[in-house]
């Protein structure tokens, strides 16, 4: 048995409990207690690991990103969304995409994110299984969904060749111990009401996971309208995709008042990527109108060619203070709140909250040690005020899955992170050429 003491420990259960001077106890790959300091376990064989300069808190969880997108990240700065990809990142996708370039861009953003504490990703892209492999490589856990949608991609000639050929890579993970792997149709502007439909048929068939882009522009939502006389949530609702055992609607911006009925469905969960919808004048999620109608949310970062860091501390922070600005509204998302939707809430958006989300006996000993010896941590006077107000990806020192580190003492044990950033940095001298950055870009 390990027992690690720590300045506080995080457990994110449904009391919220905060233990200063506390320590966490694991064996093997199980939590066996956790509690303050003076009721920790005696055993004499117990190994006491001291993290008393820490904050030891669940893993987090990144539950809407594009991973490959690294490579891609600085290349569309200051557009509207239609601009950014129709213009430029589809175009640049179509000439450089390949499993060489998904392999170099994912293994880049599982460093970025093990050094943001994460250990649960949940990706959409191309060449998925390339995506899965490296995932897996890494030991990380994740939901990795082959994107789908009704035009020809980069590694399938439609949609229903991509949703044919995803029945085995389906059926290769089916029984692995931290992946899941399904399908993540596009958006409801991008997948006809038929892909839709067969997509949603595959999910129950296969009992397999999706991810769709939800509402994400007024745009989007004024055009569907128009075009269908439905939203976007009316528009999957009809399909038959919300019927999926479970799928995450990533951004889900923009809603009317009968939209939040059609998402308040425990298989249903609503992704939070503040930052992006920031950055691309997209749109401000109504968090406040999902918490009060009873809609999960939980939080991603979405790629880093939207956002250009896959933090989910700063998108913590970020979400918290833009709701008190919209909302003027400054009780209305505590802190323990907006932490439960990285942690235990997006758990439960998995299928996995009897195993991961936070700190208890029994469950999986999945978490992350924060430094909390910077000046802007001390002195450490409320830790879920730090956690979301003051905290850094960077302050993470350790994540551990399993009980297992996969980086100790700001240390990858994993990865080569060195080779990596070659790796990636030799591809963009060669994308870079065919690539016309903004003027006051000094990557040329």
């Amino acid at each position: 048995m390990k027992v690690f003491r720590a300045k506080a420990i995080v457990t994110s259960n449904e009391a919220h409990d905060v233990f200063e001077d506390g320590f966490l106890a694991i064996e093997k790959n199980k939590i066996v207690d956790v509690g303050p300091w003076k009721n920790r376990p005696r055993a004499k064989t117990a190994q006491i690991v001291d993290a008393t300069y820490g904050i030891i808190a669940p893993g987090l969880f990144n539950l809407h990103t594009h991973l490959p997108m690294t490579l891609l990240r600085g290349v569309a700065e200051d557009v509207d969304f239609q601009t950014w990809i129709f213009k430029i990142i589809l175009p640049l996708e179509k000439k450089w995409v390949s499993p060489e370039f998904v392999r170099i861009g994912t293994e880049l953003a599982l460093c970025e994110s093990l050094r943001n504490g994460v250990t649960f990703v949940s990706d959409m892209y191309y060449f998925e299984s390339d995506i899965a492999a490296c995932v897996d490589k890494f030991g990380l856990r994740g939901w990795l969904l082959e994107h789908i949608w009704d035009q020809e991609s980069f590694d399938f000639p439609s949609g229903e060749a991509a949703l044919e050929k995803s029945v085995s890579f389906v059926k290769k993970y089916k029984d692995h111990p931290r992946i899941r792997t399904g399908i993540a149709p596009h958006a409801p502007y991008t997948c006809s009401q038929e892909i839709l439909r067969q997509s949603g048929e595959f999910a129950r068939e296969h009992n397999a996971p999706m991810m769709i882009h939800l509402s994400e522009t007024k745009k989007e939502f004024d055009d569907m309208q128009a075009q269908y006389q439905m939203t976007p949530t009316e528009y999957l609702e009809k399909s038959g995709v919300l019927k999926s055992p479970q799928i995450l609607l990533a951004h889900s911006v923009w809603m009317k008042d009968s939209d939040f009925k059609i998402l308040a469905k425990p298989n249903l969960s609503v992704v939070m990527n503040s930052q992006c919808n920031a950055k691309l004048a997209s749109g401000v999620a109504p968090v406040q109108q999902y918490l009060e109608r009873g809609v999960r949310f939980v939080m991603g970062t979405d790629g880093a060619a939207s956002n250009n860091n896959m933090d989910i501390i700063a998108e913590m922070n970020f979400l918290s203070k833009v709701h008190h600005l919209t909302e003027k509204n400054l009780k209305g998302l505590p802190g323990p709140i907006v932490f439960d939707a990285a942690t235990r809430r997006a758990a439960e958006a998995v299928g996995l909250s009897k195993q991961l989300g936070s700190l208890e006996p029994g469950k999986e000993a999945d978490f992350i040690i924060l430094n909390a010896e910077q000046p802007h941590l001390s002195p450490l006077t409320n830790v879920y005020a730090h956690l979301i107000y003051s905290a850094r990806g960077s302050d993470v020192e350790s994540v551990y899955i399993a009980g297992k580190p996969l980086m100790k003492k700001y240390k990858i044990l994993v990865a080569d992170e060195a080779k990596i950033r070659a790796r990636a940095n030799a591809l963009w001298a060669k994308m870079k050429k065919s690539i016309e950055m903004p003027k006051n870009s000094t990557s040329s």
